[in-house]
């Protein structure tokens, strides 16, 4: 059982069911209670088949060892679960969630007291229980007594900090907003902060369904595109949409389309620097757009670069290295707000932005003075990715050699090739799903296909040899 860049995940039935999801449960406050000390436990969950049901697994093992366990009274989105642990002071929580991953999914995200998804070696501890303690953590978990569990209600204080935090800095023209949860937690959510703030906001796909109506709860560009449709076709000035969990953010904005979060955190950036909210730095994972250093250089601040993980961008902001933070799946993090990404809050940033300065225009003097940054992924299906990428690095070494001047190698989190054309190449094994991911930037899609092709082609032939 490994906990991966966002928790525990797989598949309800076979790698996710009622024992495994105790044993977690139990493992985790064991290995919490002698570490951190446990006295309060929050127990979340999603909308997913089965996320109510694992929840109140998990807050009956929690009453076992004697801890006041709460449980959410309605599915609630991941970051708001951990503005909630550090308004009401909670000890540890726990979010049953795949996230972004496909409706047959399910998981469980531990986080703790600070608000933060749990650190690698706190992880690493609760796999050392699970490893050295499994017999008896089974005798324990096999007779769960299941007791009426205290909810709370989350939501309500949550809407309202945020409208209160953005209307106190933000005087924004009232703009037509769709708003997509995508059948997932955020359904009520950013919809009401926005009307909160005077926004003209319409929800669509708001009924929450564990199979998300057939598609896929991640907002990338295939799976919202009558939402795109409705923006470019002037109907709407913006679309906002969530993942799963609303973790995640994309947003659409009339005259510039689609954006991703590529587009997104260099406008942030360039925004909330303008604000005097970004000082310190900026980080990004080894997989985001290196449009952010060259916004850093001229901005005289510092980049931080680290593993594929928001938990890695909090520690950044942790140590002092940077303001603001993300990851080019979707999520950014603020040393201001929660130390988790938060789609919510970022999609009313960017809805505010769009309202005062508007994003396509700062969007549009980056890329004038800094060049268009052209972006694609392909992901492999693969077993055990992460060991087969350690495996074939020097042959992708010799590979990468060959396809321009390079200005050198990154191997915090896979294999990465950076040229000085400002284009590069990643080669790296997910942390959630049996796929090995290749990422590609450059300043034209021709060289981001050329290369990708040669590397999807190499990776394909050593996988299978």
């Amino acid at each position: 059982m490994k906990f991966g860049t966002d928790g525990v995940r797989g598949i309800v039935g076979e790698s996710i069911t009622d024992l495994v999801v105790a044993v977690i449960a139990e493992a985790t406050l064991r290995y919490w209670g002698r570490r951190h000390g446990v006295s309060r436990v929050l127990v979340s969950h999603d909308t997913r088949r089965m996320s109510r049901d694992f929840a109140v697994i998990i807050a009956s093992v929690a009453r076992e060892h004697g801890v006041d366990a709460n449980i959410v009274s309605s599915p609630t989105p991941t970051p708001v679960v951990s503005w909630a642990v550090l308004k009401y002071r909670y000890d540890l929580a726990f979010q049953v969630t795949a996230s972004h991953n496909p409706p047959m999914y399910n998981g469980v995200k531990v986080i703790g007291g600070d608000g933060a998804p749990a650190k690698p070696e706190d992880t690493n501890g609760i796999e050392e229980v699970i490893n050295s303690e499994y017999d008896d953590v089974l005798r324990s978990v096999r007779d769960i007594e299941y007791t009426q569990i205290p909810s709370i209600n989350v939501r309500d204080g949550y809407v309202e900090y945020l409208v209160s935090w953005f209307s106190s800095r933000f005087k924004p023209r009232k703009l037509k907003v769709l708003v997509d949860p995508i059948h997932g937690a955020a359904v009520g959510y950013t919809a009401s902060i926005l009307k909160g703030l005077g926004f003209d906001a319409v929800e669509v796909n708001s009924e929450q369904d564990p199979d998300f109506k057939g598609k896929l709860p991640n907002p990338e560009y295939d799976q919202i595109k009558d939402d795109i449709d409705a923006v470019l076709s002037g109907k709407y000035d913006m679309a906002i949409a969530h993942d799963g969990d609303s973790d995640r953010v994309a947003m659409v904005v009339k005259g510039l389309g689609y954006l991703d979060a590529n587009r997104i955190i260099p406008v942030f950036l360039r925004a909330l620097w303008g604000m005097g909210m970004v000082k310190r730095g900026v980080a990004r994972t080894v997989a985001t757009t290196h449009l952010i250093d060259d916004i850093a250089l001229d901005l005289n601040i510092k980049v931080t670069e680290t593993p594929v993980g928001i938990k890695y961008i909090v520690d950044a902001i942790n140590r002092g290295e940077a303001d603001i933070g993300g990851e080019e799946s979707g999520g950014l993090a603020y040393s201001w707000h929660i130390p988790e990404k938060d789609g919510i809050y970022s999609g009313v940033m960017g809805a505010c932005i769009e309202g005062t300065g508007g994003v396509s225009s700062i969007y549009g003097e980056l890329t004038s003075r800094y060049g268009e940054r052209h972006f694609r992924r392909i992901d492999i299906k693969a077993n055990d990715a992460k060991t087969l990428v350690n495996r074939i690095k020097p042959e992708l070494r010799r590979q990468l050699t060959s396809m321009g001047e390079l200005t050198g190698f990154v191997e915090i989190d896979g294999f990465k090739a950076v040229y000085r054309d400002k284009s590069w190449v990643l080669i790296r094994g997910s942390g959630t799903e049996p796929l090995i991911r290749i990422y590609s930037e450059a300043l034209s899609m021709s060289r981001v296909n050329e290369l990708l092709g040669s590397v999807v082609d190499l990776v394909n032939r050593l996988v299978k040899g």
